[in-house]
This record gives C-alpha cells, structure tokens and sequence, in this order.
C-alpha cells in the first residue's frame, strides 16, 4: 500500500526535483555572470564554410568561448524556431535537427541526448552556445565534418559524405512507423525489405551513413535494436522486432525523401519497453522513471498538434470570385482542400483532418472558427483564390490576422468579409456588435506562431510552382472575419488569381492544385516539426 502510494507521487516528486535543479542552475548562473553580458572587445570566431568566411564575436563565461546561436545560424545560412517561453532552440541544419536549450548542458541531436561540459546561457532573449563542446559533438553525431583551431579561434566545416543521416522510430496505437532521412532519391530495385529470423531488413542500394550514429538511433514500439552495416554498394539497416507484424510497407516519401516503412500490428496499443529495457538504456529505475515520464509525456501531448482544421473558402450560394471563363473560386478552393487534407492523412494517420465543408455547402464564416474551436483544433488554415479588375496581376500570398497595411491587403479584406452578405439579416447582425480590434487579440497569443506557418507555407509554394511563371507576393496580415476568434495558429492563403488569364488555366488543372496542396501540406509539415521539438 504504501509503495502504490508512493509510486502515485512519483510524477509529482520527478516535476519538483526537474524544477529545483533549475532553480540551482540559475542560481549558479546567476553567481557567475555579471549583470550586463558584453562580447570581448577584438576577440571573433572565424567560421569557414563553402568557401566563405563569416565572423562572430565571443562571449567568454567559464573559461570558454560562446557564441550567439542565432549567428551561428546566419552564418551556417540554416533555419531556426525559437520557443521563447521555454528559452528552446531548434536548429536545422542541412541532415540534423538539433535542440538546445537556455541553463541546459543537453543537446538533443535528431531525438538522441549528448552532453556537454557547460549548459547554454540565456541573455536579452537570445541564445548562446559554448562552441568548442557544442562543435565536438556536432561533428561526433551530425552530417557535419568539423575542425577547430582554438588558438587562432578558426572553425571550419564541411558535410560528411553521408546521404542517410537518422533513424526515427515512433509508436502509434495500431503499429509502428520508421522513417529513414535520407536525401538521396531511390530508384525502382534500390529500395528493399525482408524479414529475417525475427530481424527486418532495409537495404538502400546507393545508401552511405555512418553506422556508429544511426545505431544508437532510440528505439521503441515494435523495435528492440538496431544493427547498421555499411558495404561499398548498399546501407544495410537491421531493426530486431520483437514479434512479427501483421502487414509490412515500405516506400520513399516524395516530398521529403525520407523512407518510410510501415509496420501494422492488432487495433491495440503496441507494449512499450519493460522496465528493465528502460533501466539498461538510460540508467535510471525502471519504475520510477516509468512514472516520471508518463508525466511528462501526458504534458506534453497535450501541445501536439493532433488536429488540423482545413476551411475551403465561400460555397453553396457564395460562389466566391468569379474568374476567366466562368472559374468559381469555391470550386478551386475545395479541391486544394481536399488533397490537403489527404496529404496530412496520409503522412500523419494519427492526426485528425476536420473540414468545414467538403462539398458545395455554404457555410456562415463565424461558424467556420466555431467548428476549429469546438473540434479542439491545433492549426486553421483557410483557403482562397483572388480577383482583381486588372487581369494581369497574378500571385499567391499568405496573410494571418492583423491589421490590414495598404491598399492592396484592404482590397482582400473587404473582398473576403463581403460574404456575409449571402447570410441572413439576424446572422449580419451579430457581426456589427463584435468589436474587430479586441477580436483580433484573441489571436495575439498565436500570432508569432501564425506569422512562422505563413512564412514556412509561403516560402514552400514558391519551392513546387518556381518556373511556372507565378509570383510570390509574401506574407500579410489583415482583419479577415474568417480568422477572427480562432484560438489556434491560423493562416489564409489566396493561391492564385482566378481573374488571370494564366492562372485560371492553371487553377483548372488538378495537377496544378496538387502543386499547391503539396506546397501548403510541406510548410505545415516544417510548422509542425518547428512547434513539436520546441514543447
């Protein structure tokens, strides 16, 4: 009895114990560094890359070198997504995603977890990392080939010649998905898989990785071990099962390149590790860390995003714009929804698609965001297309709720919240009680992540219709009604002029509208990738 009750305030014991030993961190922190951080006045790094030299200045604590993160990433012309509130980095370099964090010496490197001898440091809502340690292990764990003079303070950097670079294996409640990153794309016969004496094998033909990175690769739900062999030819993984699944799959990702196998079990949840599988792998008990984490992940899951809400613009007796040839914009809208919604449905099975209309209904635009906020949605995206008199302006934009800034933006507005006219007299109403300003607050808690999904959505369409003759008009913001109240991040993408004599042809095409499905489903896929590793 006393044991259960103990072992009940386990998580509670776990949360106190993670919450004091950064309360010390920063204590000692705090002992260390004065109150105004500067930089050493002459003191620079020099980093050497694809034949470029960049410069970045030092910040000494500990007796080693730091340099700001978001320099780092400038100079490594890589990305990042900033968590703010948990003082988290995600930086994504051309193979690896690796996570670092303020008063941390943990960097995670593609879900595995490396130390370092000093934690990060948080100044002025920036990040700064000890590169010597930091670089160390970079070029221990990532598809990166590093040296470092610290004498002269030169850091040079190449690629590994690596073209698979991790292994992430994640457990559903119907089976478990393994996805190889690759970035190299498999051609018929160089992509096999067979199951052997309770092993699964995966044999990239043309595949080079380093197998002492992509072994220890965590490992749960079917998967027991991972075994990884190299020959001149072919990259042979080797996944120990710890019984055979009912159905197997395996296949390249075409947006991604990563290989993805798929493997079914029963319509049960997949056994988790048993306490001694967990003992031996992180070295801490079985049942106690069993209980803590349990916490933790609970915690967390309630961030992920498991629900996307996917509204297809206008409808029923709202045709919409109406374009060159009598195009309908609630026609074209629908079909890029629908294939959206396949495109999450299909890569991410556990995620729930919910949309406001998946036929020619109309829909009042208060209860597209009332739909969202009761399904519990964690993305909105609405879709459009435009009009403007001019038949030769042509583009697609991105917009997120704000403020409309110019002429251009107030003409999308006012064309977008004009459909509450096909609404009845009582339903106009309520809009004219709502004031539009403290509505739009609603959204200033999103609006950061808002702003990064447009941006991502709106620099991956440009990437699937470049040489198609379609401009980027970037990324806005404006009042739209459709928006207004959600309590999710939430985007509006205009795909195109439907009163463009070119973009109309193109609208019509189903490919074409896959082009754009494919476009909008990869900056969500960045999004939810940026947002997830930030929790």
């Amino acid at each position: 009895m006393k044991r259960r009750k103990f072992l009940q305030s386990l998580p509670g014991i776990g949360l106190l114990l993670a919450s004091s030993t950064q309360a010390v961190a920063r204590l000692v922190l705090n002992a260390f560094l004065p109150d105004e951080v500067r930089p050493s006045s002459a003191e620079q790094l020099t980093l050497r890359a694809g034949g470029r030299e960049s410069r970045l200045p030092i910040w000494w604590r500990f007796g080693t070198e730091f340099v700001s993160a978001d320099d780092l990433a400038r100079a490594l012309k890589v990305r990042t997504y900033l968590n703010e509130k948990k003082r988290k980095l995600v930086l994504y370099l051309p193979h690896n995603k690796v996570v670092l964090a303020a008063e941390n010496p943990f960097v995670l490197i593609d879900g595995r977890v490396y130390q370092m001898p000093v934690p990060c440091l948080w100044h002025r809502d920036r990040l700064f990392v000890p590169i010597y340690y930091l670089s160390g292990i970079l070029n221990e764990a990532a598809n990166l080939r590093l040296s470092y003079d610290r004498e002269r303070q030169i850091l040079s950097l190449s690629t590994k010649q690596y073209n698979v670079t991790s292994i992430a294996v994640d457990s559903r409640e119907n089976g478990t998905v393994i996805r190889i990153a690759t970035s190299r794309k498999f051609a018929k016969g160089e992509l096999t898989m067979d199951m052997r004496n309770g092993w699964l094998h995966v044999d990239l033909f043309g595949g080079k990785g380093d197998p002492a990175v992509l072994k220890r690769s965590p490992v749960r739900g079917l998967v027991r071990s991972i075994k990884v062999f190299q020959f001149e030819e072919l990259l042979s993984l080797a996944f120990l099962l710890r019984r055979e699944p009912l159905s197997r799959q395996v296949y390249q990702d075409p947006l991604t390149n990563d290989v993805v196998v798929v493997l079914t079990t029963r319509e049960e949840p997949v056994a988790e590790q048993t306490s001694s599988e967990r003992e031996g792998s992180d070295g801490q008990p079985g049942e106690e860390a069993e209980a803590v984490q349990q916490q933790l992940e609970a915690e967390r899951r309630r961030w992920i995003i498991d629900t996307v809400v996917i509204d297809a613009g206008h409808g029923g007796k709202d045709p919409g714009a109406i374009g060159v040839g009598g195009l309908r914009e609630k026609d074209v809208v629908l079909g890029v929804a629908l294939k959206l919604g396949r495109l999450i449905e299909k890569n991410y099975p556990e995620i729930k698609v919910i949309y406001t209309r998946k036929d020619d209904t109309f829909i009042r635009l208060k209860d597209r965001t009332r739909i969202a906020n009761e399904k519990n949605g964690k993305v909105f995206i609405s879709i459009h297309a435009n009009s403007v008199p001019n038949r030769r302006t042509s583009g697609f934009e991105t917009y997120i709720v704000g403020p409309e800034k110019g002429e251009k933006a107030r003409d999308v507005v006012l064309k977008e919240n004009s459909v509450i006219r096909f609404e009845d007299p009582s339903s106009q109403k309520a809009y004219k009680g709502i004031n539009l300003i403290l509505a739009t607050m609603a959204q200033s808690a999103f609006m950061r992540q808002s702003e990064h999904l447009a941006s991502l959505v709106q620099q991956e369409m440009a990437r699937r219709l470049a040489g198609l003759n379609v401009k980027s008009r970037g990324v806005k913001q404006g009042p739209f009604w459709v928006m207004v109240g959600a309590t999710m991040p939430s985007i509006l993408v205009e795909i195109g002029f439907v009163t463009n004599p070119h973009e109309a042809r193109q609208l019509r095409r189903n490919d074409y509208q896959w082009k754009i499905a494919e476009g909008i489903f990869k900056g969500f896929q960045k999004f939810k990738s940026d947002y997830e590793n930030a929790i």
